[in-house]
């Protein structure tokens, strides 16, 4: 039973440390992909080609970070992408740019996400520290 229990203990933290590694990597990205995305804004709106390349990376890349973050303990940051990729969502499957009133929203919920981004993020960094 003892050497059953060593092994179950042995699992669970090399999956711990997987799990921490894929944290620390998607951390490390959140912020900047926010700012690539805060910087294709205006690229977003109208009809065009660029517009429509623009929502689909965009929509794609929060839609994956709202069902990445809460499974890695970014609970806000999840909730977050979920609502600006709600923005996005009619668009996107549109295939169609952003109209101003959309652009809005979704300017307004990209500060959103990177205060929640922020704020889990540096708390993570605090929680590991004050662990090691």
């Amino acid at each position: 039973m003892a050497q059953a229990d060593a092994q179950t203990n042995t699992i669970k933290a090399e999956f711990a440390a997987r799990v921490d590694k894929i944290r620390a990597r998607v951390a490390l990205k959140l912020v900047d992909k926010i700012r690539q995305t805060d910087a294709a804004l205006s690229r977003m709106v109208g009809n065009g080609s660029d517009a429509t390349e623009a929502v689909e990376i965009a929509y794609r890349w929060l839609h994956d970070v709202s069902g990445i973050g809460p499974t890695l303990g970014f609970d806000a940051t999840g909730r977050q992408a979920r609502s600006c990729a709600d923005i996005l969502a009619g668009a996107f499957r549109a295939k169609r740019g952003l109209s101003p009133d959309e652009l809005e929203l979704l300017a307004n919920g990209l500060d959103s996400l990177r205060i929640a981004a922020l704020s889990e993020t540096h708390s993570t960094d605090s929680n590991r520290r004050s662990t090691l």
